[in-house]
């Protein structure tokens, strides 16, 4: 009888040890953390350090030369205000196996750049040059004389929705330890479709790095960083060129051909777009030092028309900004209260 009780004690105790075990496992927070730890662990080789050494008696812009980098945009009350480009190290990701590496745009423009080193994860440097560009993605295609490098695997990014989870991965200002920042896709599609909206945190560092899944697959380039400080301090809202937009440019990035920002019109006022029952555009708020802000525009105001043609809704009004040219002067007219007001702008320059 003893031995029978002392048998079922001691089962019952393994079962309540494999099953404290078994919990331990399962929490979530583990499994999430093992996860990022796994995601990181298979990204982490394809991320380099990107190192641009300048000519500093040659300014970065040429007086009269309206330039417009896509990171470091101010956000806030100042849009429009860009900062200039740290010293600090960038990032870029290993794209193909024999020495082709993607990194921001912004991180090697210029006409002062003389040197650019990218160092690999185990601490390797080498010289690289610049293949091509395209503006318009905020994306440079880099070339090294390399071998047999851990080229990053591409997942399909048309599959990432609001919600899911992905890490930025970049490489530390010693060139050679990581860093990785967790985050959600905030939105998919955004400016205009050229890239993903994330909330983890992005910024000068890491600027060109990987955007890698749960799976630690690469599903888009961290580019677009908007900032609040000339720190390059993130502002809460980051963005990445999608990887099915790499795949789309990398046949013309690696035949060297250099694709350059379309001008696209813009008039600096952000939509009330949830106001089914307002005929026409509805302005929730005016941009300060936009067009609009200049030609007196209001936040409430409701646009009716827009060089000449009827605006009912904002799909129209986007469509009406689109046929026209950067520079252009335009007629609006606009209801304010129960009064029509007519208005004349000049379209700026969108500033992504």
């Amino acid at each position: 009888m003893r031995t029978r009780l002392l048998f079922a004690f001691l089962v019952s105790a393994c079962v309540l040890i494999a099953f404290q075990v078994n919990a331990q496992e399962e929490n979530p927070l583990a499994v999430l953390e093992r996860a990022f730890q796994k995601a990181a662990s298979k990204i982490a080789p394809s991320v380099v350090s990107v190192e641009v050494e300048r000519d500093i008696s040659k300014p970065e812009e040429t007086e009269g030369k309206e330039e417009r980098p896509v990171i470091g945009r101010e956000v806030g009350p100042s849009p429009g205000k860009y900062y200039s480009r740290p010293e600090s190290p960038a990032s870029g990701v290993i794209i193909t196996s024999d020495g082709n590496i993607l990194t921001t745009y912004f991180n090697v423009k210029g006409e002062n750049v003389q040197k650019i080193t990218v160092t690999l994860s185990e601490g390797k440097r080498f010289p690289a040059k610049i293949v091509a560009w395209d503006e318009n993605v905020d994306i440079a295609l880099l070339k090294i004389e390399a071998k047999d490098l851990p080229a990053a695997k591409l997942a399909d990014s048309s599959k990432l929705q609001q919600g899911k989870f992905v890490i930025a991965v970049g490489r530390a200002e010693d060139r050679v330890s990581l860093t990785v920042n967790t985050g959600i896709v905030s939105a998919t599609n955004r400016l205009e479709g050229k890239a993903i909206q994330i909330d983890a945190s992005l910024n000068y560092g890491n600027a060109g790095g990987a955007l890698a899944d749960i799976e630690g697959n690469l599903v888009g380039i961290a580019c677009h960083i908007s900032t609040r400080s000339q720190t390059g301090q993130n502002s809460g809202v980051g963005f990445a060129t999608p990887s099915n937009k790499i795949a789309e440019i990398m046949p013309d990035l690696m035949l060297g051909k250099v694709i350059k920002r379309i001008k696209k019109p813009f008039i600096g006022v952000q939509g009330s777009e949830g106001a089914q029952d307002v005929k026409g555009a509805e302005v929730a708020s005016v941009m300060p030092n936009t067009p609009a802000a200049e030609a007196g525009m209001q936040d409430k105001d409701v646009i009716t028309e827009f060089n000449g043609k009827k605006i009912e809704n904002w799909d129209q009004l986007r469509d009406g900004i689109k046929e026209c040219n950067v520079g252009q002067t335009v007629k609006l007219k606009v209801k304010r209260g129960e009064e029509e007001i007519e208005l004349q702008l000049k379209l700026g320059e969108y500033p992504y």
